[in-house]
């Protein structure tokens, strides 16, 4: 008789869905490490681990605080869970599992558009605080009524997906034939009586591909829930962001599913926080498998990371409860890593906690990023306050 390998972390998770999943849709939404449509999220992964945390020995971490806030609600442990689509490829119940597991461990889950249970039936079954991730259609009539239904539905902000809206790859569909399951629909399009809604086939082309930033003024008419823009991957972009009001914006490069050969999330990060400082608040996804990758994102000036994949894998592996022990996973290896790096408050994370990649200098790197605000001060793109708060997050 064989004795399967205990499920101890995420990665012990990721096997396990391996056997759990029909193979071919495991292939055409994870792949392998290096594989060929992957390029992307592989980078994400070597870069958090080419990033080495620095441990601090003899400071009192007997009592150690892993809540934070995010835009206003505060949160049990920074790792949320991001917005992915059709939850029922990996469990029947699909999103409404994961939406309570996630109340019960007290962090947000972002519902996608692309949801295999609706608006309204995810708020039904939550627990705890959701946001609603919003592909900006062609059809703008559907789009707003998008948006007013996740208001309505209690919703506590509005996440904007930009990183996919050009020209579309189908690689992965091509390489790896997949089809879901004709009964596991989009259910937020059930009911609406508009022409041509999205469906399986055509979903990604539905999407508006002249989207600009102008945009935005439109969508803010709509709501008053926060806007969060995901798919920020350089510093220019992220400007632009707190140019237009946006309220938090997410470091992402879509799970690597997007464009192949751009760098991981977390080397972005420091460009991005940097560009930001306080006008908004900045998450991270990409590639986050142990509670030490969330220090790291931290310590880099996230102010929470969302995790992806994992999400997945607990539920195929075990529904409910498998999403609820991936988070606890998350949970306490975070709580490890702070202890053995004398930290007591996610909060209080900073660059010191790291060393960075190639031979670089840490503390090179941070009068670096001062050096570059200085003059971002005196070209008057930042004020006093802002710099004196960029400067005390780089000095901590």
């Amino acid at each position: 008789m064989t004795t399967q390998a205990p499920l101890l972390t995420i990665p012990d998770y990721e096997a396990r869905a391996r056997e759990t999943m029909p193979i071919a849709l495991f292939d055409r939404l994870f792949s392998t490490y290096g594989g060929p449509t992957m390029f992307s999220n592989t980078n994400n992964l070597a870069a958090l681990e080419a990033i080495k945390l620095r441990p601090r020995v003899l400071a009192d971490v007997s009592n150690r605080s892993l809540s934070t806030e995010v835009l206003g609600q505060k949160i049990d442990s920074p790792i949320m869970l991001a917005p992915t689509g059709t939850h029922q490829r990996a469990h029947p119940q699909g999103e409404l599992a994961a939406a309570r597991a996630a109340g019960a461990a007290g962090t947000i889950m972002s519902l996608s558009t692309a949801s295999s249970y609706s608006i309204e039936e995810v708020a039904e079954a939550a627990t705890g605080p959701l946001w609603f991730q919003l592909y900006f259609f062609k059809d703008r009539e559907l789009t707003e009524i998008l948006v007013r239904r996740a208001q309505q539905a209690g919703y506590s902000a509005l996440m904007l997906t930009v990183d996919n809206l050009g020209a579309r790859s189908t690689e992965r569909e091509d390489r790896y034939a997949y089809i879901l399951d004709a009964e596991r629909i989009l259910k937020n399009f059930v009911g609406i009586e508009l022409p041509d809604l999205p469906n399986r086939d055509n979903f990604g082309d539905m999407f508006e591909s002249a989207l600009n930033w102008s945009d935005l003024e439109w969508l803010r008419s709509l709501t008053s829930m926060p806007i969060v823009i995901k798919g920020i991957q350089t510093a220019e972009d992220a400007k632009l962001c707190t140019e237009y009001g946006v309220e938090g914006l997410v470091v992402s490069n879509h799970g690597g599913h997007a464009l192949e050969g751009v760098s991981g999330t977390i080397q972005i990060l420091p460009e991005v926080v940097e560009a930001v400082g306080d006008r908004a608040e900045v998450y991270i996804d990409g590639g986050v498998r142990r509670g030490t990758d969330v220090l790291k994102c931290l310590a880099l000036g996230a102010k929470a990371v969302f995790i992806g994949r994992p999400i997945f894998w607990g539920l195929s592996v075990g529904g409910e409860d498998g999403m609820r022990r991936v988070l606890e996973i998350l949970r306490n290896e975070l709580d490890v890593a702070m202890g053995l790096c004398g930290l007591t408050d996610v909060k209080n994370a900073g660059p010191s906690l790291v060393a960075l990649p190639n031979g670089s200098n840490n503390h090179t790197s941070m009068l670096d990023a001062l050096e570059r605000s200085a003059k971002l001060l005196e070209q008057g793109y930042l004020t006093r306050h802002e710099f004196d708060s960029l400067k005390t997050k780089l000095l901590m």
